[in-house]
């Protein structure tokens, strides 16, 4: 037991010793300080970083591992202790078979009080030898920083036009520099693209950025007033100016009311803007992202590539930028995953984050923080921000009266910038879409678009166009009746002639609309004339054996009108044929188009209507299209016949889910306005899609 004393007072004469050397060298650095003429209490930025890796934390590892061995050995040596008398005790008695039991556990805890000892001492060399030469390459790295930043703070503000067309043969003066952004991008077309943008100015010239090298996705962080937003302008603006809205597309979400996003809109390289004022727009903007996500991976699986640029030729890059994302997070905490996604996937798929954060602390995830490389800092407050994105305190010490200053740190190492201010955004802004159109580059198309409109804002043009034609798909005709919104974009809905097809709702909201438009458009197209004409369609695979059949109802009896029979028909061929009653009516043939508005008497099982029996005979036949309007669910009895149904809502919600309506139809954004006039759902093959029917006055005026 002497010895073990001795050794553990042996060993913890070094870790003391240890501990004096550190203290000694944190005055002695102290000291130097002052001769340098740098007092340590002015260094506020660097002080208590300096204070926790040189002080403080040094002598808790001084004096923690020492205590700690002690107490260690204590627990180790009591049981020790007991083991030594007892096998003194033993071998006094002669208990030789107990003795042989007891001998492994006294040597066991013998030898674990040894590696305790060895441990220890490994452990404080290892904590002495990393105490200095870290803190000093910090401390280096952090003062030339703090240099750079201080030579910025002199400078005058430079001009970010002066910055892009100083070079640039041709660039005129104000109104002619869409000549020298023409000569630019003609310039960047001849080679592989870059994606290096000058935003300001740092201690050795042109502050630069290159999206795909440093990035792929950055994060910036400053508090209020800062100059994060006017940093996002330059920075778009820079990138808008040296590649064509072929090569180079952009996606603004402003989370601060757009003030900061409003001018940038207008860029022809803008295929989305939006702010937190509609944030029913903001979801389908994140759902747009995700849609554009899928849609490259697809294109990535369908030639076998890896990498978006092995594609020839390669679509252009996205960068979406986020302003005020902990907003976002906030509002739309659902939909954090999809940009966590475009963080992990985007390199590979051409798409690149930027996300603006008045603080990093808890509001961005780890694994987007994994995936972003690129950290720039403007002023904060807190210097733990700054030290969480830049690994040191220096964004902390930036004067309140130089907005735009900021670091920027990449891997490697901490850069000083100073951003550069612009002259004229707006006329900028204008400049680029001369440019656009003297090229020939038309606006990139929307990512996504406004959700539907009503009837009265439907003589404005929307994403997407229309056309009237009617088109031919698989032998079948597909006849444009309205807008439909898949939860991104607006599309022209073409509701396929085939099968059957129930038009469900109350009377005046616009299902003798469609059955008047379908008839419209059918008759063009099968008389090779007019808005809606087509090639023939017996070219595209339908049966030559087609007809056109209306019926209405009038005064409790249902009259029909065939409008045109095909040329191969067993009917005499014509342009139509006068309305006969329905004791006349002919059978339903193989090829023939059904139109039959207010069908919930024929429907009724017990109706003695004539045209009752050719209806569920027709509604049976597989080469019969037909399409009905009933004024409720209950009136199609089986469903199942329906391959497809328009269902225009009721406005109370049992109705409504009785007619299919899923329930998130009825309650999330986009859904049915029962007061809306011709506003539906499309309700087929599992979906359910909101669709606003053109007027009825003319569909053809809606563009």
């Amino acid at each position: 037991m002497k010895n073990l004393r001795d050794r553990t007072d042996r060993q913890s004469q070094p870790v003391q010793g240890t501990g004096l050397a550190l203290a000694h060298g944190q005055e002695h650095n102290h000291d130097h300080g002052q001769r340098r003429g740098n007092p340590v209490h002015h260094d506020r930025g660097f002080s208590d970083g300096d204070h926790m890796a040189v002080g403080r934390p040094g002598g808790l590892r001084t004096t923690g591992p020492s205590v700690t061995t002690l107490l260690t050995l204590v627990t180790q040596c009591t049981p020790l202790l007991a083991q030594t008398a007892l096998l003194w005790y033993l071998v006094n008695q002669g208990r030789w078979i107990f003795l042989a039991l007891l001998l492994p556990a006294l040597f066991g805890n013998l030898a674990l009080c040894v590696l305790t000892l060895l441990r220890a001492r490994s452990a404080v060399g290892a904590g002495a030898h990393r105490k200095d030469q870290p803190v000093l390459q910090s401390r280096d790295t952090d003062d030339a920083a703090s240099a750079d930043m201080v030579s910025l703070e002199s400078l005058e503000p430079a001009w970010l036009e002066d910055g892009l067309f100083a070079d640039v043969p041709s660039s005129g003066g104000h109104g002619q520099r869409w000549k020298a952004i023409v000569h630019t991008w003609l310039t960047s077309l001849e080679g592989p693209p870059s994606y290096q943008a000058m935003i300001g100015r740092e201690a050795g010239g042109d502050f630069l950025i290159d999206l795909v090298r440093d990035g792929p996705h950055a994060l910036v962080a400053g508090t209020t007033g800062s100059g994060k937003s006017v940093f996002l302008q330059a920075w778009c603006l820079a990138l808008a100016c040296s590649l064509p809205p072929s090569r180079f597309n952009l996606v603004l979400l402003d989370f601060k009311g757009g003030s900061g996003f409003n001018l940038l809109a207008g860029l022809p390289h803008t295929v989305g803007c939006v702010n937190d004022l509609d944030l029913e727009q903001a979801v389908r903007s994140l759902a747009g992202i995700r849609k554009e996500l899928e849609r490259r991976e697809a294109l990535l699986a369908k030639v076998g590539a890896s990498d978006i640029r092995d594609l020839d030729p390669p679509p252009p890059r996205l960068l979406v930028v986020i302003d005020e994302f902990q907003a976002l997070r906030q509002q739309l905490p659902d939909y954090l995953d999809d940009l966590a996604r475009l963080a992990s996937q985007g390199r590979s798929l051409g798409m690149n984050l930027v996300a603006c954060t008045q603080q990093t602390l808890g509001q961005v995830s780890a694994q987007m923080r994994a995936n972003m490389n690129l950290g720039i800092c403007l002023r904060v407050r807190d210097p733990m921000q700054s030290k969480e994105l830049l690994g040191s305190p220096c964004a902390a010490r930036i004067s309140p009266s130089h907005p735009g200053l900021g670091f920027c740190e990449n891997g490697e190492g901490v850069r000083a910038f100073r951003t550069s201010l612009v002259v004229n955004p707006a006329g900028l802004v204008q400049e680029t879409i001369k440019a656009a159109a003297f090229c020939g580059f038309r606006p990139a198309p929307p990512l996504f678009s406004p959700p539907l409109p009503d009837t009265r804002h439907l003589g404005r043009r929307h994403p997407g166009g229309r056309t009237n034609r009617v088109t031919i798909h698989d032998g079948h005709p597909l006849v444009p009746i309205g807008w439909v919104d898949d939860g991104v974009l607006l599309h022209t809905c073409r509701l396929p002639i085939t099968g059957n097809t129930a038009l469900i709702g109350p009377r005046g909201q616009g299902k003798t609309t469609i059955i008047g438009a379908l008839s419209r458009r059918l008759l063009a197209l099968l008389e090779g004339d007019g808005p809606g004409y087509a090639p023939p369609m017996h070219d595209a695979g339908m049966t030559d054996t087609f007809g056109l059949r209306i019926s209405f109802q009038e005064g409790g009896t249902y009259s029909s009108l065939d409008l045109h029979i095909g040329r191969a028909s067993a009917l005499p061929p014509g342009p139509s044929s006068p309305a006969s009653p329905q004791g006349d009516g002919k059978e339903p043939y193989e090829g023939l188009i059904w139109l039959i508005d207010d069908a919930q008497d024929l429907l009724d099982p017990m109706s003695r209507l004539p045209l009752t029996r050719q209806v569920n005979r027709a509604l049976s036949m597989d080469r019969v299209a037909l399409v009905l309007s009933v004024d409720s669910a209950t009136a199609i009895r089986r469903p199942e016949r329906f391959r497809q149904r328009l269902v225009f809502p009721f406005g109370e919600r049992s109705m409504d889910m009785a007619c299919g309506i899923p329930s998130a139809a009825l309650t999330g954004p986009g859904r049915p306005a029962g007061t809306i006039p011709g506003r539906c759902l499309l309700l087929s093959a599992g979906q359910a899609l909101p669709v606003q029917c053109f007027p009825s006055d003319s569909p053809e005026k809606c563009s």
